[in-house]
């Protein structure tokens, strides 16, 4: 075909978005504003010819609308005119298309604020989706009780740093690989993310190989903030033995330069976040020592520690936790822990109506309560009664705090509430059943798309028929005395609803308190929650 046969058409000026990059003979030619077609094609009307003209006006319109609204937020800064050179020189220029140049600007549609308005980077993959699932979800799994600058401090510590670049974005990959395969994705659609999550992590730690053999220019505090996001990639997969041996080296690193009390806040946070990932997968002593520099900032600043502030939105909020009778059994030092942490539950209930402002002591002093309960078995003897109390609130904080639904390190903590639960059932039945039936509920919904959901899910049913709840008002007014409030039992139920639905439970199952609530739309919760894995057995499930 000659040279004359393409023809290009510009643009028109209101219209936007990227334009479709030309291969072959036309790769030398002007791209950005130009469509390149086949005049001929385009005669003939080809079905596929007009979609690609549509896809090029609607992506250019996109993309302009975009960087339009960036300028609008605040001044953009400009893109460099010559995208940056790959770090392989052999790859051709058909692979050279495959790469995207990607420039992140400010989402409108975000609703949390971007810390780099403007950023360039050479990748074999395109990051887009990861930036924009770590700023939509990622970001507020990792800090539910912060401010947004605090996300932004964060995030531009990742902007100054190629190497916290790539384990943020394989942080943000794994979370969102999670998400899809707890919410029934195709296989296809979750094992992309995976992979991703598995190659930024590589690339990762061989730039943190470069950094360790240059220990005249290494920053320590800078290189164990980087480990610490590596130990959280980790910990996400459940990979227990790199993340204990990656916790290994930072305490050797922390000791080395002098211990945790010369480390910043920041980093101080990171660390503890990699501690209670780590405890949540093993019972084990933690690794780390509660920093006094740590400790003294949460119980001086926090709100939750201040007398004068009193977050419960409802009166009825933990009262069964305290005020039943196997209530007085409980450990003093454990029913200390769950008094704060039920000031925590109702401020992050009401997180838009109290008057506090947002601060990062706040997740702090959510990380601090996580450690005390993972450190608590190995403070005081714990009853077999207690020991499930403590795991099922620190499933409940997982699933409604930190929106950990779908992460593996979450399906080892829930083997942990199973096989503790399974020992103290008729302990349980007997003296606390509508504790039962709440544990029951919190493990049914952190169990969906895992291989515990059966068993929590037949477990559920029984407590439900044994209490003889015949609708969803009886079992709201129980649920509501424990870690619940009333807005997050409309999204609660939804879930469990479509569990419902996808297990196949009949109209006259005992399970009815799934089927009177009417949900709307404000309280569907989460758009990944439409599609759950069905369940396989419910009865014949038993542990080993």
């Amino acid at each position: 075909m000659s040279q004359d046969r393409h023809k290009f058409v510009k643009a028109p000026e209101n219209l936007a978005i990227r334009s479709a990059r030309p291969s072959g003979r036309a790769a030398g030619r002007p791209t950005g504003e130009f469509l390149w077609v086949d005049y001929k094609e385009n005669q003939s009307k080809a079905r596929d010819l007009v979609r690609s003209k549509q896809a090029f006006v609607r992506t250019r319109h996109h993309r302009l609308r975009r960087e339009k609204q960036a300028q609008h937020n605040g001044s953009l800064p400009q893109c460099p005119s010559h995208p940056v050179a790959s770090s392989s020189t052999s790859k051709s220029d058909s692979d050279e298309d495959d790469h995207e140049r990607v420039v992140l600007t400010p989402s409108p549609q975000a609703g949390v604020t971007d810390g780099s308005p403007s950023l360039a980077i050479s990748t074999n993959h395109n990051p887009n989706i990861y930036f924009h699932h770590y700023r939509i979800h990622s970001s507020r799994a990792c800090f539910p009780l912060c401010s947004k600058d605090v996300t932004v401090w964060f995030w531009k510590k990742a902007v100054e740093d190629p190497t916290l670049m790539q384990i943020k974005l394989a942080i943000s990959a794994a979370h969102r690989a999670a998400i899809l395969s707890a919410s029934g994705a195709p296989s296809l659609a979750v094992q992309k993310p995976a992979q991703d999550a598995l190659r930024f992590r590589g690339e990762t730690i061989k730039s943190l190989r470069y950094i360790l053999q240059n220990t005249s220019t290494m920053c320590y505090e800078q290189t164990v903030f980087i480990i610490s996001h590596i130990i959280v990639s980790e910990g996400l997969e459940a990979n227990v033995d790199a993340a204990n041996m990656h916790m290994d080296a930072v305490r050797q690193m922390i000791n080395a330069a002098g211990g945790m009390d010369l480390l910043g806040h920041g980093t101080l946070s990171m660390l503890y976040s990699c501690e209670f990932l780590r405890g949540i997968m093993c019972s084990t002593v933690p690794k780390l020592d509660m920093c006094a520099k740590f400790q003294t900032r949460v119980l001086k600043e926090s709100a939750f520690f201040k007398a004068n502030n009193h977050f419960t939105i409802s009166s009825t909020l933990g009262t069964r936790i305290f005020n039943s009778p196997w209530s007085q059994e409980i450990h003093p030092i454990f029913k200390s822990i769950l008094s704060h942490f039920r000031q925590l539950v109702s401020y992050y209930e009401s997180f838009n109506e109290v008057d506090v402002e947002p601060m990062s002591v706040e997740n702090d002093c959510l990380l601090y309560l996580n450690y005390r309960l993972l450190s608590l078995p190995f403070e005081c003897l714990l009853t077999p009664f207690e020991e499930t109390l403590r795991l099922s609130v620190l499933t409940y904080c997982c699933v409604r705090i930190w929106n950990l639904f779908g992460v593996p390190c979450l399906g080892a903590l829930l083997e942990q509430l199973r096989r503790s639960l399974f020992r103290s059932l008729y302990l349980f039945q007997s003296t606390a059943p509508d504790l039962l039936f709440w544990i029951l509920f919190i493990g049914s919904l952190a169990s969906r798309g895992m291989k515990t959901s059966s068993w929590f899910l037949a477990h559920l049913t029984d407590a439900a028929e044994q209490m003889g709840l015949k609708n969803w008002a009886s079992a709201a007014s129980i649920l509501e005395t424990f870690f619940f409030g009333s807005p997050e039992l409309n999204w609660m139920i939804s879930v469990l609803h479509i569990l419902r639905a996808n297990a196949g439970l009949s109209p006259q199952s005992p399970f009815l308190l799934i089927s009177s609530p009417v949900i709307g739309p404000q309280s569907a919760g989460p758009s990944h929650f439409t599609k759950v894995r069905p369940l396989q057995t419910w009865r014949n499930f038993e542990p080993p």
